[in-house]
């Protein structure tokens, strides 16, 4: 899964380029978080019509606020990153993709060989957790640990809980809201960043009146 980051911007206000990288990063997260929760749903069971509408209602709105958060990216400074730094975060984005990758087509494979599909979810929610590891770092951004830790501690955790018939639908599920939770809490945290929480607010305010 690639995921779009870039690094911290450490000054009180944020810079373009810092929103606009998360926000990117968030974008990914919702549109690779609501597949693996459409298929959560479908393994589970539990494909309903009002099931696919909720899960609709939130990629639009988390769409929604990605897109204002892109208008008013451009209102902001444009930030300094040094062509070195960006050339290497660059090359640590390609390279642990790469590694993502190949390591998934390999999983699948080796599970195939070996008859043992049911695991083949589970084992690429872990290679995802675990490339953002590294990325984390690369970026700056905390929040990719998090997401990163969360993603494995769940995929082993149903591994050692669940039996093999259920493990692709409930670890699809869980995935598409760890993704789904970690794009809201950066769209979030740009908001708060780019005070636009109290700018929705104001609007709402004054739409209602």
């Amino acid at each position: 899964m690639p995921l779009a980051s870039t690094a911290v911007n450490t000054s009180a206000e944020p810079s373009a380029g810092a929103v606009n990288g998360r926000v990117t990063g968030a974008l990914f997260f919702v549109g690779f978080g609501a597949a693996w929760v459409f298929f959560g749903l479908k393994g589970t069971h539990h494909a309903t019509p009002s099931a696919f509408t909720a899960l609709a209602l939130v990629e639009a709105g988390l769409l929604g606020l990605c897109l204002w958060l892109f208008r008013r990216a451009r209102t902001l400074p444009a930030g300094h990153i040094s062509p070195e730094a960006e050339q290497r975060m660059k090359r640590m984005f390609t390279a642990v993709n790469i590694i993502q990758w190949v390591s998934a087509f390999t999983a699948v494979a080796i599970l195939n060989v070996l008859h043992r599909p049911d695991y083949i979810a589970p084992a690429i929610i872990v290679i995802v957790g675990l490339h953002l590891l590294p990325l984390a770092q690369s970026f700056r951004y905390r929040q990719h640990y998090v997401t990163g830790v969360l993603l494995v501690l769940w995929a082993v955790g149903c591994m050692v809980s669940l039996p093999p018939e259920r493990l692709p639908g409930v670890c699809s599920l869980g995935t598409g809201f760890v993704l789904l939770g970690s794009a809201a809490s950066t769209v979030l945290r740009c908001l708060v960043q780019v005070r636009g929480i109290p700018s929705v607010a104001m609007a709402a305010g004054a739409s209602a009146a």
